[in-house]
């Protein structure tokens, strides 16, 4: 990552991680040259209040009743705009008593994957919570748009999905595809790289030999960065030897490329990223 002009984009919405969000996004970019962008988006899905009136309505009754539905809508709207300025003020608030002063705040409307979609080339890295504000109570699903926002996305992300304590562990899962290879150049640049951070490098196969193959490829890339670096070749069925490499040795965050196949892969074949998502502790970074 570049400093330049682009920012660290964080995606808010009031749900119960997005304390957990700031809070990372706030560590990223006191570890990076990186400012903040943080961003509220409000979808319209307005249901009426209204009492549907049975049987057939005389003109005027229709547009009486369709000036209700206006202003009820105009009404809600006005609401959710004030809400979303609330948190968005909060986060500016948090940020800059962390030391921050280069952030800024942006209310959009619509679907978060269309957000990210027009403000695509603003930023170098975007945070996000795993679910949202109407996933309340759930500490085990995933959001509805998340895969959608995603996929909207040519930058890193990050996924939130725990409380934030201070990183000190990152797990790199290696396997020499294209996005695997791209994730590593990503490592190897990211600022935030640092000796307080240890590296687990990673690589599952049907061998311990041919884990080991890509464990030496990835460690050679990576000579002379910061981290110090815990090597190891996994034998066995990948995202079941990740997650348990992931608990046993309390994994702050996973970084892997993402998505890497399209929506009608993942429908017949299920999707890896996906299911590492949803199983796993961790938090990750995601390369696409």
């Amino acid at each position: 990552m570049t400093a330049a002009s682009k920012c660290i984009l964080v995606c808010i919405d009031g749900s119960e991680l997005s304390k957990s969000v700031i809070d990372y996004a706030i560590w990223l970019a006191q570890n990076s040259q990186l400012s903040l962008k943080f961003v509220h988006t409000i979808e319209h899905s307005h249901t009426s209040e209204i009492a549907h009136k049975e049987g057939n309505l005389l003109p005027n009754m229709t547009e009486n009743l369709l000036s209700e539905l206006s202003d009820e809508e105009r009404a809600k709207s006005k609401i959710l705009i004030a809400e979303g300025k609330l948190i968005l003020q909060a986060a500016m608030d948090k940020a800059m008593q962390a030391g921050l002063t280069n952030t800024i705040v942006k209310q959009r409307h619509g679907r978060l994957s269309e957000a990210l979609q027009d403000l695509n080339g603003d930023y170098e890295l975007v945070v996000l919570g795993a679910r949202g504000k109407n996933h309340a109570g759930d500490t085990q699903g995933l959001g509805s748009q998340l895969e959608d926002a995603i996929r909207a996305l040519y930058s890193p992300v990050c996924i939130v999905k725990t409380e934030f304590k201070q990183p000190t562990s990152l797990l790199f899962a290696y396997n020499g595809s294209p996005t695997s290879k791209k994730a590593l150049d990503f490592i190897k640049k990211a600022p935030f790289i640092s000796a307080q951070l240890t590296l687990h490098l990673v690589s599952v196969h049907k061998t311990s030999e041919q884990a080991q193959v890509l464990i030496d490829e990835a460690s050679s890339f990576l000579n002379g960065i910061a981290s110090p670096i815990v090597s190891t070749a996994l034998v066995g069925e990948v995202s079941s030897a990740i997650l348990a490499y992931q608990s046993e040795n309390a994994i702050d965050f996973t970084v892997m490329g993402a998505f890497s196949h399209g929506k009608l892969h993942g429908f017949f074949f299920g999707s890896f990223t996906t299911r590492m998502l949803l199983e796993g502790k961790t938090n990750f970074l995601l390369v696409r």
